[in-house]
């Protein structure tokens, strides 16, 4: 599961999918919350860290459904 919600997300950042939740629930937010702090762009962080942050941000339960995504 981790293997295919992985290579989807990737899949999204690469091909800048705006509408994945990647971006509407994950990026978004933390460009929102680091506004306060910095004008980084989180798109400017490594993609494969984006993923895992994402991915660590998860209840077990929002995975499960995301994968179904």
């Amino acid at each position: 599961m981790f293997r295919k919600l992985y290579d989807k997300l990737k899949s999204d950042l690469d091909n800048g999918n705006s509408s994945s939740p990647i971006f509407k629930q994950h990026i978004e937010y933390i460009n929102s919350a680091r506004k306060y702090y910095s004008e980084e762009n989180y798109l400017d962080t490594d993609k494969t860290q984006i993923i895992i942050d994402y991915i660590a941000s998860m209840t077990d339960d929002y995975f499960v459904d995301l994968h179904a995504y």
